[in-house]
């Protein structure tokens, strides 16, 4: 072919060759660079499924079986098949505990299945009879599947720098993932279900929800309003699971505290018997001094003898303190260490649950665009009347007397010393809010408690017994002279607020080391306990006979408020 037919001028041509050159000498990487943004361009996911008349087709049942079929156990990461249709392989590994284990579902040359939707059906049921998902989740999970292994098809870079290579010996880049073409999946489908190191049965993060739902797979999924659903349910799921991180993080935080709490006694007790070791050793400087008075020889050697003995027992006993002060600057550093993870923990928790809010609002917003014009006008309606009665509440609230004024009194609670994870040293004063002046003290020393409260027969505060590591009650002060009248016998968590509500007083228990809401008449007796735990760190509400609270997963109980049974739970 000449130079100029279909190619344009030679000259341009020549020029376009010297332009391309030049490029390449000064960014020799900018085809790589070219190379690399359109690997990782997204292209979008329609699948196309067989359109044409079926020999037979299969029942849901049969379809389903297939799934159980493949869920059956295996020992090891031998392979599982359904004839040889489609096989399962289990690829878990502790090794490599930065990447992922992955069970590998294959579609094998012998399957004829020309269709997205029966792929879903089979790994819906698979999740549920292999990890216990409930159906509608298992769907979620299966939807999401199929996009994450068609956006990542045949990408070996991204699956090598996220699995292990126990899972990565068994994929290619012509088999990794699934293709959107059906006829392209028989032989050539290994989709990838990513695993944590223990999956097992009735443990929601068996799979990992987060990553098969990232950003490049929810930007794809909204694109089709009927997946609205299946991504409330996926929303669903990793709010459960955020739930039981936060329970174990709380197990982990208390079991922290009560560790530093015990080793605050610990080195307490070493400090005094240092301070013992200190006027040991002064004694015996004295008893040296007398021995030069003494003239007797005998007794002189007596003397030296007794002190040389002594001398070797103290030298003995300080290099033990030495040992154990060790022991305890390892113990706090363990402390330390352990606050440090859990804080890190948090953080990423906190981010979760953003970006899960950020999720949920976007999932709100796509349901309002879908909704007819009819609905969208009622639910303006609805936050313009919202409005209008939240201004009431803030005018009503602006009007409301301080609570801790009583009788004309300030009944004020001053902060003498902070410790640590919440302990106070306080004394409760009272003010003439009037004249600004301080009334009187009262005589009660171990106030530690925030938060307190007043009613007709006193001021309930809470208080140590002697000591922060011993215990914590409830105490009531004489609303009068702020003397303490009565001294409440159940072990009050130091940080728990003081609410008296209809002659009741509401406090937080510890009984062995959980936490529970307990109800409490005027002789600081507890009439009532809640059978659930607590969250340590909870707010309290009251609504007519209900009270809400913090479960110890922080999900919101009502409670009866007489009995403090369980009525009902809030997901928020």
């Amino acid at each position: 072919m000449p130079l100029g037919v279909g190619m344009g001028n030679p000259y341009k041509v020549l020029l376009l060759i010297i332009v391309i050159f030049c490029i390449s000498f000064i960014h020799p990487n900018a085809f790589a660079l070219e190379v690399a943004i359109d690997e990782i361009r997204t292209k979008p996911v329609i699948f196309i499924n067989y359109q044409g008349t079926y020999r037979k087709v299969d029942s849901l049942q049969e379809i389903e079986n297939i799934g159980k079929m493949l869920a059956r156990d295996t020992n090891n990461n031998g392979i599982i098949r359904f004839g040889m249709k489609y096989s399962i392989i289990n690829a878990i590994s502790e090794h490599e505990p930065e990447k992922f284990s992955a069970t590998i579902f294959s579609i094998d040359k012998k399957a004829r299945v020309g269709h997205i939707d029966i792929i879903r059906k089979i790994l819906s049921a698979y999740l549920q009879e292999r990890y216990g998902y409930s159906k509608q989740h298992a769907k979620a999970i299966a939807l999401f599947l199929t996009y994450y292994n068609a956006i990542y098809r045949g990408n070996i870079d991204y699956f090598s720098s996220k699995y292990k290579s126990i899972v990565i010996q068994y994929i290619t880049k012509n088999n990794a993932g699934i293709s959107t073409k059906y006829y392209e999946w028989p032989g050539a489908t290994k989709m990838l279900i990513p695993l944590t190191e223990q999956p097992q049965k009735g443990k929601l993060d068996s799979v990992l929800i987060d990553v098969i739902s990232d950003k490049k797979i929810i930007k794809e999924i909204k694109k089709d309003d009927k997946n609205i659903q299946a991504r409330k349910d996926l929303v669903e799921i990793k709010e459960k699971i955020i739930t039981q991180e936060k329970v174990g993080l709380e197990k982990s935080k208390n079991n922290v505290i009560q560790d530093a709490l015990k080793l605050d006694e610990y080195k307490k007790s070493i400090e005094e018997k240092k301070e013992q070791l200190q006027q040991t050793e002064k004694e015996l400087s004295k008893a040296k001094e007398e021995i030069k008075k003494e003239s007797d020889s005998e007794k002189q050697k007596a003397m030296q003898k007794d002190i040389e003995t002594k001398g070797q027992q103290l030298e003995k006993e300080k290099d033990d303190i030495k040992k154990k002060e060790q022991e305890i600057a390892k113990k706090e550093s363990e402390i330390a260490d352990k606050k440090n993870k859990i804080s890190e923990k948090e953080k990423l928790l906190a981010e979760k649950e953003k970006a899960l809010e950020k999720e949920k609002e976007e999932i709100a917003d796509d349901e309002i665009k879908k909704a007819p014009a009819k609905d969208k006008e009622i639910v303006k309606k609805l936050e313009k009347k919202e409005k209008e009665l939240d201004e009431r509440e803030d005018k009503l609230r602006s009007k409301e007397i301080d609570q801790n004024i009583y009788a004309n009194k300030l009944y004020y609670l001053k902060i003498k010393e902070y410790l640590q994870e919440g302990h106070y040293n306080n004394e409760m004063v009272m003010i003439d809010p009037s004249s600004r002046k301080i009334l009187f003290k009262s005589s009660e020393k171990n106030i530690c408690g925030s938060r307190y409260d007043i009613f007709s027969g006193g001021v309930v505060v809470i208080t140590h017994k002697g000591s922060h590591s011993i215990g914590h009650r409830l105490t009531l002060l004489d609303r009068n002279t702020l003397e303490p009248k009565i001294h409440g016998i159940d072990n009050i968590f130091w940080r728990s607020f003081v609410i008296i509500k209809d002659g009741f007083i509401y406090a937080i228990v510890i009984e062995n080391g959980k936490f529970y809401l307990g109800r409490f008449d005027t002789n600081l007796k507890m009439v009532s306990k809640s059978s659930e735990e607590v969250n340590e760190n909870t707010f309290i509400s009251f609504w007519d006979n209900f009270v809400y609270i913090n479960r110890v997963d922080k999900t919101i109980m009502v409670l009866d408020k007489e009995t403090l049974k369980l009525i009902d739970t809030i997901k928020p």
